[in-house]
């Protein structure tokens, strides 16, 4: 993937915090610095389910199994905050709304 990327903080966030804590601790999540190894894998996910607790949001991914039909296995499940789940739904759609004006730019020439 290259090109600008835009990392969100989520291990700051609290269910406690309050929306002027949420708003400064965003800025401040800014200025971090992130390390990727270089041999980190990318996985594809064919399959994602989602739970809303009453404090946590769960993600799976998982994937089809070819041999099987109708079958599928989770292989990563990951737990969120639910004001960072928020906080992720806001990262994502501003990146596919990006990705998405882009594309029409790149059409229109």
């Amino acid at each position: 993937m290259a090109g600008k990327k835009n990392f969100i903080n989520l291990g700051e966030h609290s269910n406690k915090m309050t929306d002027e804590d949420n708003k400064a601790d965003t800025k401040e999540a800014r200025n971090f610095q992130i390390h990727v190894p270089p041999d980190l894998d990318y996985v594809y996910r064919d399959i994602a389910n989602v739970f809303v607790g009453a404090g946590d949001v769960v993600l799976e991914f998982g994937n089809f199994h070819r041999s099987m039909p109708g079958n599928a296995t989770i292989s990563n499940r990951i737990v969120l905050s639910v004001a960072n789940a928020y906080e992720l739904q806001n990262s994502l759609g501003r990146a596919l709304a990006e990705a998405q004006k882009k594309l029409q730019e790149s059409l229109k020439k």
